[in-house]
């Protein structure tokens, strides 16, 4: 489906990412909306389908050891198209590979439900993290050109989005799945539904620079200047985030709670991230960078350390809210300032402070599970509560660059 200029919306869509714009048509409404759209996208897809692996495995009759190798493929394939990203969207724009980030996880969510053995699943996986690493890179560039538009913190309210995107889609997921609808139609479903979404908004995503079009990017990024130290807050940022969503509902058990209440721990982790980043645009735009920073390292600090020190199943819970309150900002808030930092081109500053984000995700939970077996759970926390000092410690020079002082 090819593009037009036949309205004036898509007018406004096909100019350049420049200063020279006018602001009324740059920080359209209806230009948010778009990009938020995808960040929406994302958080729906990967509920969706992550909801329906029970019914997938009972289906496929995998086992334990099957759904852990599988569940490395989309680990693998977002890896792979994040450390290529720089280099695509030097080549094509954000804009571009934002469009076909979002076919491809469109696309495996219809063959992940009609997947017919763990073979093809895995492919289907595959896809999907290939979709979502690009989608990752591509849909914060895009998101990050906005901002620096609008000249305030907006990042924040587009990753609130996607928490949303992923509360939604669990609970639509779930309400499908608890009427009988087998996990090939109901992600069919949410893919044609989707899809028109992508039509819908792909319009008025920022059209890259005409430098941009024609400039190849470096394959692969590393980090320069300042960067390294927001790449190092990123790190530790998404080592408490990713080890909570896999360790905290464990936490509270070994805490002496039922496994129902158990399962409120990560609920009440995200849900205090996703209010947290709904209203983190104007706490980043009134405190700044570097005290948004280091109050959510602060508050990671003492969330964490109430549930460390005391750990009963409700101190717990306390301190995940905290924690999550603390955490829901930051790494909106990096990406921005990787944005905006005059060392780098904006979408290899932000690829090269994902990937740090990426390396720390893999890597943090698995750690923490040796530091468990090694220590136990509870003293195996102190290492997020050390990740949340590392963040205070950092935040003032990482935001102590050109751009905002």
């Amino acid at each position: 489906m090819s593009d037009t200029h036949s309205s004036s919306f898509d007018a406004v869509a096909d100019q350049p990412d420049t200063p020279q714009e006018p602001q009324q048509s740059t920080s359209s409404p209806y230009r948010r909306a778009s990009i938020a759209f995808f960040f929406a996208l994302s958080g729906l897809a990967m509920s969706n389908w992550a909801v329906r692996l029970p019914d997938i495995r009972r289906t496929l009759a995998i086992n334990d050891a099957q759904i852990g190798l599988l569940l490395l493929c989309p680990v693998v394939g977002s890896l792979g198209l994040t450390l290529l990203s720089s280099y695509l969207i030097g080549t094509f724009g954000s804009r571009r590979t934002t469009r076909i980030g979002s076919y491809l996880i469109v696309l495996s969510l219809v063959l992940i439900g009609w997947s017919p053995n763990p073979y093809t699943l895995g492919g289907a996986l595959l896809v999907f993290g290939a979709g979502m690493g690009l989608m990752n890179i591509s849909m914060n560039d895009q998101a990050s050109s906005l901002e620096r538009r609008y000249r305030r913190s907006i990042m924040s309210s587009f990753h609130g989005v996607f928490s949303l995107g992923g509360m939604v889609g669990s609970l639509s997921g779930g309400a499908l799945a608890s009427i009988g609808l087998i996990p090939a139609y109901h992600l069919t479903l949410i893919a044609a539904l989707l899809f028109v979404g992508i039509l819908v908004s792909k319009r008025l995503l920022i059209k890259p620079q005409p430098r941009q079009q024609t400039a190849k990017g470096p394959l692969f990024v590393v980090p320069k200047g300042r960067l390294w130290l927001i790449g190092g807050i990123a790190a530790a940022t998404v080592f408490v985030e990713g080890s909570m969503a896999d360790w905290s509902s464990l936490f509270l058990t070994e805490a002496g709670s039922s496994t129902g209440f158990a399962a409120l721990g990560l609920a009440v982790f995200t849900g205090s991230m996703a209010v947290g980043r709904l209203l983190g645009d104007k706490w980043i735009d009134a405190a700044g960078p570097r005290i948004a920073l280091q109050v959510g390292g602060i508050l990671g600090i003492v969330g964490l350390g109430i549930a460390v020190i005391f750990a009963t199943p409700v101190a717990s819970l306390i301190g995940f809210v905290l924690a999550g309150l603390g955490m829901a900002s930051l790494f909106p808030c990096l990406i921005g300032l990787a944005g905006k930092t005059p060392d780098m081109e904006p979408s290899q500053a932000i690829s090269s402070v994902a990937m740090m984000g990426y390396v720390s995700m893999m890597g943090g939970p698995p750690m923490l599970g040796f530091l468990s077996h090694a220590v136990g759970l509870r003293l195996a926390f102190v290492a997020l509560l050390l990740s949340s000092i590392v963040i205070v410690a950092l935040a003032s020079p990482a935001a102590r660059s050109k751009s905002n002082q």
